[in-house]
């Protein structure tokens, strides 16, 4: 097997979302979600709104926000599946492949969410080695038809199989999920100009994490 090239990859899937900005569609749900939950933190005191229901309803949002972004993962790995193959983008196309296992998807988005969630929060270092671990779930789902527990089985011997290159291509992802955090902060402060800035800047971030992502795993299982 070849080496993985990042530093090519990391310019193949910037120039694939400025030929299909279309592409970026996908995760602004979820990033539109993250940047209302991160102003309602933060910027976000309303008089007619209390501050339960606005931290609950902040949560609420970031949860569901979190939620989407595998969804969108999904969508993005069948993009860059259909991609592959066909050599056009047709988000259309991409969305029927989803469909398809569109149950398991959001059953193991459930897992990984609850589970990041709770380690995140209180075992932070085995949040991130579970984050590492869980990395292609989603791409197992999409492409191989796995169900939930299979694909968290297979995401784990995938990753223990590569372990250098997954290790290097996590912290190549956390690098890019940290500078889109300090974005939404920095932003955040810009009050409803901001949550619009953020909701772009996010979409384009989170479209170009899961396309690195997607990448990533094809060049591990396609060779």
């Amino acid at each position: 097997m070849e080496t993985f090239d990042f530093w090519q990859e990391l310019k193949k899937s910037w120039n694939l979302i400025v030929s299909h900005p279309q592409i970026v569609l996908v995760t602004l749900v979820p990033s539109l979600l993250v940047a209302i939950s991160n102003y309602l933190t933060w910027q976000g005191h309303l008089a007619w709104i209390s501050i339960f229901f606005q931290e609950a309803g902040s949560l609420i949002l970031l949860i569901l926000g979190i939620f989407l972004s595998f969804i969108a993962l999904a969508l993005i790995t069948a993009v860059v599946w259909d991609y592959r193959y066909q050599g056009t983008v047709d988000l259309r196309r991409a969305w029927k492949i989803v469909q398809k296992r569109l149950p398991d998807v959001a059953m193991v988005s459930l897992i990984m969410g609850f589970l990041g969630g709770f380690f995140a929060a209180w075992f932070l270092f085995l949040g991130l080695l579970l984050a590492f671990l869980l990395l292609f779930t989603i791409p197992l789902t999409v492409v191989e038809g796995d169900n939930p527990f299979s694909a968290i089985r297979n995401s784990f011997h995938l990753v223990t199989e590569n372990p250098g290159e997954c290790f290097t291509f996590f912290i190549l992802l956390l690098f890019f999920l940290l500078v889109g955090y300090l974005l939404f902060w920095l932003l955040g402060f810009l009050g409803i100009a901001g949550l619009v800035l953020n909701t772009i800047t996010g979409g384009i971030i989170l479209a170009y994490v899961f396309l690195l992502l997607s990448s990533f795993y094809f060049y591990l299982t396609r060779f």
